[in-house]
């Protein structure tokens, strides 16, 4: 997921190439209105049983959500959120 140009530091960045030197996530938190949103670029629902690193990830992610350290310091516009939903959409079309 690309990230650039928005205010958000990601939980699991991954490292584009020198060339694109683009700004990517697979996970990342923010604040968005008065909610509060995890957004995972990463199949966390589909066959589970025989992805044990995602179905962990998915069991971590999900007891971080109902911990207290869950609390997003960055903020994103509704509008942010759409466009970059919008972007990722576009992209995966490609």
């Amino acid at each position: 997921m690309a990230i650039d140009g928005l205010p958000v530091a990601p939980i699991v960045r991954v490292i584009d190439n020198f060339n694109r030197n683009r700004s990517l996530a697979n996970v990342f938190e923010a604040r968005v209105g008065r909610g509060r949103l995890l957004f995972s670029a990463i199949d966390l629902t589909r066959d589970l049983a025989h992805r044990p690193v995602a179905r962990q990830l998915r069991t971590s992610l999900a007891r971080y959500l109902r911990s207290e350290s869950f609390q997003p310091q960055t903020e994103l516009s509704p509008e942010q959120l759409r466009a970059l939903v919008a972007s990722s959409s576009d992209e995966y079309r490609r």
